[in-house]
């Protein structure tokens, strides 16, 4: 398991997505927080996958998407996690 977390400076509620895919770029799992009123993020993910498997080790990626609630504003960043047991 981890937490995913980050830091942001929109004024308005957002709504948060992290999309986790394999190196071949299978999504395994979508983790949404709707409309987030924290400056300091912080999202948890339980190290599975959308049918509750948990992931074998090895390099995946991430993509957060964060969208303000208007959709005026919106960022993504694409990002590699290890998982190692």
């Amino acid at each position: 398991q981890t937490t995913f977390t980050f830091q942001h400076n929109f004024s308005e509620p957002l709504n948060v997505k992290i999309k986790i895919y394999t190196i071949a770029g299978r999504m395994i799992r979508q983790i949404e927080n709707p409309q987030v009123t924290d400056r300091f993020v912080k999202m948890f993910w339980d190290g599975k996958d959308q049918d509750g498997n948990m992931i074998a080790n090895g390099t995946y990626l991430y993509k957060l998407i964060v969208r303000t609630i208007s959709d005026s504003n919106s960022q993504e960043v694409l990002g590699k996690l290890a998982v190692i047991r």
